[in-house]
Order: C-alpha cells, then sequence, then structure tokens
C-alpha cells in the first residue's frame, strides 16, 4: 500500500520497488497469531505442516508436472534467452536464484497464512468446498494494491481483472483440495504455488503456457467440485466414521 500511495511500479527482473516482500504478510500473521491463541504448541504444530514432506511421491510428480509446462515457451516461441524463465516482477535478475527466494517469499509466505492457517482452521468446521468458497474472496481481496503497483496487474484491463478474479477462485479450490489430500502439508501447496506462477507470471510463461496451466486447474477445479466428499462436513464425515465400527 505505501508503493500504491507513492505512485512506484513494479517490474519484471526489478529488484526494486518490490511486492514481494509483502507476500510474506499472511505467513507471518499466521504465525503471530498462532504463537499468541495457541503458545510453543500451536507453533510446533504449525512448524510441523510447514515441513511435512512425507506425503507420497504422486504430490511431488504433481509439482514436477506444473513446472514441466514451462517447456511450453521452448516450443513456441523463438528469441528467448535463459534469463526470460526467471524474469519475475520484483526480482533482480539473479539466474536459479529467484526460483529459492520465491519459493520462500510467495509460496511459503502465501501459503502459511492462506491454507496452513485459514483454511486450515475452516476445514475443522465446514466442508472443503464452502472452505474454498469463504477463502477466496478473502485471498483475492487481499491482491487489491498489487492493481496499483504491479505492472502485470496495471495492464489487465476490465476483462482481464474478472478473468483474474474468477481464476483465483478456481485456485482457491485446487489448493484447498491439494492441502487437505496432501495430507495438510504447507510444504507441498507452497511448491505447487511457486511451480504455477513460474508457468504462469514470467516473461517466457505468458500466452500458451500460462493459458493452458490456468485451464488446467479451471477443469480439475470443476472435477472437484462435482464431487460429493467436497461438500461433505467434519461432523458427517466424522459420523459415517463411526457407524462403521
Amino acid at each position: 500500500m505505501p508503493l500504491a500511495i507513492s505512485g512506484k511500479v513494479v517490474h519484471p527482473g526489478r529488484g526494486w520497488p518490490t511486492h514481494l516482500l509483502g507476500l510474506l504478510g499472511p505467513g507471518v500473521a499466521a504465525v503471530i497469531v498462532t504463537g499468541a491463541s495457541e503458545g510453543r504448541s500451536g507453533l510446533k504444530e504449525l512448524w510441523s505442516r510447514i515441513v511435512r514432506w512425507r506425503v507420497g511421491w504422486a504430490w511431488y510428480g504433481l509439482i514436477a508436472a506444473t513446472a514441466l509446462l514451462m517447456v511450453i515457451p521452448l516450443l513456441t516461441k523463438s528469441g528467448l534467452k535463459g534469463g526470460d524463465f526467471v524474469l519475475y516482477s520484483g526480482v533482480p535478475s539473479a539466474g536459479i536464484a529467484v526460483v529459492a527466494y520465491v519459493i520462500v517469499v510467495n509460496g511459503f509466505g502465501e501459503e502459511i497464512g492462506w491454507r496452513g492457517f485459514l483454511v486450515e482452521r475452516l476445514l475443522e468446521r465446514t466442508s472443503r468446498g464452502r472452505a474454498a468458497f469463504i477463502g477466496w474472496p478473502i485471498w483475492a481481496v487481499w491482491h487489491l494494491p498489487l492493481f496499483w503497483v504491479v505492472a502485470n496487474f496495471r495492464d489487465f484491463g476490465v476483462a482481464g481483472t474478472v478473468g483474474w478474479a474468477v481464476g483465483i477462485g478456481f485456485g482457491s479450490v485446487f489448493l484447498t483440495w491439494l492441502y487437505q489430500s496432501a495430507g495438510r502439508s504447507i510444504l507441498i501447496v507452497a511448491f505447487w504455488h511457486s511451480a504455477y506462477n513460474f508457468t504462469t507470471a514470467t516473461e517466457a510463461s505468458r500466452g500458451l503456457a500460462a493459458a493452458i496451466a490456468t485451464t488446467a486447474v479451471i477443469i480439475a477445479s470443476v472435477a472437484i467440485l462435482r464431487r460429493p466428499s467436497t461438500w461433505t462436513s467434519p461432523a458427517i464425515e466424522t459420523t459415517a466414521a463411526s457407524s462403521s465400527f
């Protein structure tokens, strides 16, 4: 917000001005609130989900498959440079180091807060589908200052903004499903979120790669929404489990 008020604009490949440190906000808030409300035991439990890597190789395969979509520009575009694949808004051109930085700041910074805190608590009270739809507008509105700050967001226009808002809704559905299905692993959703961003938000991935990645998420989300288990509340699941014995 200070950047927006001062008229600063974030561009790909430039380390300043940058909005990326602000993406740590949800994660930092989650740690503060967890520590204040649940103490050391709550922080220990949160940490266990942040580093939860023993979840099955299929989830790592999904992350790898998403990242592999970055190959598409090699087949469809000419004149690309290696740096174009890591030319990311608010980050200086630093080669492969950009990937690690984005995973920490963007992936974990957001997902510790959104899925690791918000969705985690919603899933204790309601179904996966409702949790995703409750989280959707909160997650979307949090991005609002970026429409004044980040060059890519500023270029959306009205139609692009509407498309982005719908797309982030499907993203909320997919990430909520992924978080719950992968054993409530924040690590998995942070890695996937970062992989998706590199296939949609870099200089090289603009166009076909971004369209394919977004379409795949939409199709997967529609399939998730059509499953009865998506709308099953925790109370119903507990009752069903108890009656089976």
